[in-house]
C-alpha cells in the first residue's frame, strides 16, 4: 500500500466508531436545527454534514477495497466540511456569504486529491488542500467569535475546535517544509491521523454548537422570556417610570421594511436569516437596560431609557445596523431596512397601550415616506 494514499492508521473498530459519531451528528443537526428551523444557515450546515457523513462511508468502503483515489476521495470530502461551516456562519449573522469560494473549494479539493492519489506529487497536494481547509476553519472561529450572542460560551465548542485545526495545519506545513520529524510519508499519515480524529471532534462541537444557536439563541437574547412576560416586563417598568414620573424612557415601534416583498423576492428560508438577523440587530444597537419585545417575525417593541438626544443616536445606530443586512444569492444583492416610530412614555401618560398605538402609527408613517427612517409620534393631548 502507498502511504502517501493511506487515508488514516485506523482500525475497523476506529471507523465504525468514525461513522457512528458523524452519523448522529448529523441526525442531531438535522432533526433539532434543519427541520424545526430552516434557513440558509441550518440548510448549509445540513449540507455540510450530509457530506462528512458520505465522506465516513467513502473511507469504510476504501478500507475494505483497499483504493487509493476512494481515500483521497475520502480525506477531501472530510474537510470539505470546513467551508459549509464558515458559510452558514455568514448566513447566521446575515452577513453576505461568499458563496463561489466556498462551492470551488468542495468542487476542486476532492478532485485534486483523487486525481494525484496514484502519484508522487500526493503528499504536496495533500497539504495544499489541507491548509486551505484550516483557512476556512480559521474564518470560521473568527465568524464565531463576532457573533452577538448573549451566552458566549455557545460559540466556544466550534469556535475552539476551528482554531485547534489552524493550529494543527500551521504547524504540519512548517514540519513539511523544514523537514523535521519523521518522513514525509510518515508526517502526511500522522495529518490523515489528525484529520480523522478532527472530523470527530469537529462534527461534535459544531452539532452542539449549531443546535444551540438555531433553538436556543432567541431565548438566549430575550433572557429566556416568552412573549406574555416581554409584555409585563414592559408593562411594569412603565408603571415605575410613572410612579417616579420619570420622563427619560421611549417607546419605539421597530418594523422591517417591506417585509412581503423581501420574502418573496428570496424565498422562505432565506426570509427566516434575514428575520433573525434583524432581531439581533434590534438587540444589538439598544442599550442593555432596554426592554425588547419581539412582536413578529420582522417587527419588534422596545422600551429603553435616555434623553432625546441619546435616544437619536441609539435610532441612528439601529438604522445602520439594520442596513447591514443583505442577501447574496443569484439575484443582485438585496439591501434591508427598517422603519422606527418613537413615543415618549410621558406623552402618552405612561399607558402601555396608548403607548403602542402612538408608536404603530409612527412606524407606519415612516414607512409611507420611504422606509429607512424614523418619525416621532404626535400623541393628542387628553
Amino acid at each position: 500500500m502507498n502511504i502517501a494514499t493511506a487515508p488514516i492508521g485506523i482500525t475497523v473498530n476506529t471507523s465504525a466508531t468514525l461513522v457512528a459519531v458523524v452519523t448522529l451528528s448529523a441526525a442531531l443537526v438535522f432533526g433539532l436545527a434543519l427541520m424545526p428551523r430552516p434557513s440558509r444557515a441550518t440548510i448549509t450546515w445540513s449540507v455540510g454534514f450530509g457530506i462528512a457523513m458520505l465522506a465516513t462511508y467513502v473511507w469504510v468502503a476504501a478500507n475494505q477495497f483497499d483504493s487509493a483515489p476512494l481515500r483521497a476521495l475520502s480525506s477531501g470530502l472530510i474537510v470539505c466540511f470546513e467551508p459549509l461551516l464558515w458559510l452558514g456562519i455568514r448566513f447566521y449573522a446575515g452577513r453576505r456569504a461568499f458563496w463561489p469560494a466556498a462551492v470551488a473549494y468542495i468542487v476542486i479539493g476532492p478532485a485534486l486529491l483523487t486525481v494525484a492519489s496514484t502519484t508522487d506529487a500526493y503528499p504536496v497536494v495533500f497539504r495544499i488542500v489541507f491548509s486551505a481547509g484550516a483557512v476556512f476553519a480559521g474564518m470560521s472561529a473568527w465568524e464565531l467569535f463576532r457573533l452577538r450572542v448573549s451566552a458566549r460560551d455557545v460559540v466556544l465548542p466550534l469556535a475552539l475546535v476551528s482554531s485547534a485545526f489552524v493550529v494543527v495545519a500551521v504547524f504540519g506545513v512548517a514540519a513539511g517544509i523544514a523537514g523535521v520529524g519523521a518522513a514525509p510519508g510518515d508526517q502526511l499519515r500522522m495529518l490523515r491521523d489528525i484529520n480523522g480524529v478532527g472530523i470527530m471532534l469537529t462534527s461534535q462541537c459544531a452539532a452542539i454548537t449549531i443546535v444551540l444557536l438555531a433553538r436556543g439563541e432567541a431565548l438566549l437574547r430575550g433572557g429566556g422570556r416568552g412573549g406574555q412576560d416581554d409584555r409585563a416586563a414592559l408593562a411594569g417598568r412603565l408603571a415605575r417610570a410613572r410612579q417616579h414620573q420619570d420622563p427619560a424612557w421611549s417607546l419605539l415601534d421597530i418594523r422591517l421594511d417591506d417585509p412581503a416583498d423581501v420574502q418573496e423576492a428570496v424565498g422562505p428560508a432565506a426570509f427566516a436569516s434575514i428575520v433573525q438577523a434583524f432581531h439581533e440587530h434590534v438587540v444589538d444597537a439598544l442599550p442593555v437596560v432596554a426592554d425588547v419585545e419581539r412582536a413578529a417575525d420582522g417587527r419588534a417593541l422596545a422600551l429603553l431609557p435616555g434623553s432625546d438626544d441619546e435616544v437619536r443616536r441609539y435610532l441612528r445606530a439601529l438604522l445602520a445596523r439594520v442596513s447591514t443586512i443583505e442577501d447574496s444569492g443569484p439575484r443582485a444583492p438585496l439591501r434591508v431596512s427598517a422603519s422606527i416610530g418613537w413615543v415618549g412614555a410621558r406623552d402618552a401618560d405612561y399607558d402601555l397601550e396608548a403607548l403602542t398605538s402612538a408608536a404603530a402609527e409612527a412606524s407606519a408613517l415612516a414607512q409611507t415616506r420611504g422606509g429607512d427612517r424614523w418619525e416621532r409620534a404626535v400623541v393628542p393631548v387628553r
